[in-house]
């Protein structure tokens, strides 16, 4: 963009990533930074995505992308991400390559162990 254009204003700045999600901050889907995700083989009738939308499925193209790293290559707010990878798991051209369950998200007890341990030996 040109620096005398109105998305280069500094007072715009946060404009732009309420824009690219409609103004919404949430994504019913629970993503952690540390969420994978994978493309989908494109089914008939899919609807299409956002420019964004379709950047975000190039990235994940391939490979399993972390959140973290999609909002990295975007050069976008996590939250922003979230909300548009929420939209691609709705239409299903995205999937979690780290799906639901005891393996996706550490136990905490044992974390908590851990440290107590480390603890204990200082």
């Amino acid at each position: 963009m040109a620096a005398g254009s109105g998305w280069s204003n500094s007072s715009l700045e946060d404009v732009r990533p309420y824009t690219i999600t409609g103004g919404r901050t949430g994504s019913k889907h629970p993503l952690h930074l540390t969420t994978c995700l994978i493309t989908r083989p494109a089914t008939p009738g899919t609807a299409h995505p956002s420019p964004e939308g379709e950047a975000l499925l190039l990235h994940c193209s391939g490979a399993p992308v972390s959140v973290a790293e999609l909002a990295a290559r975007m050069h976008q707010p996590v939250q922003v991400v979230k909300v548009l990878i929420g939209d691609l798991l709705d239409c299903d051209a995205l999937a979690r390559a780290n799906p639901y369950g005891a393996a996706a998200d550490p136990d905490v007890h044992l974390l908590e162990a851990v440290i107590h341990g480390l603890r204990a030996r200082l």
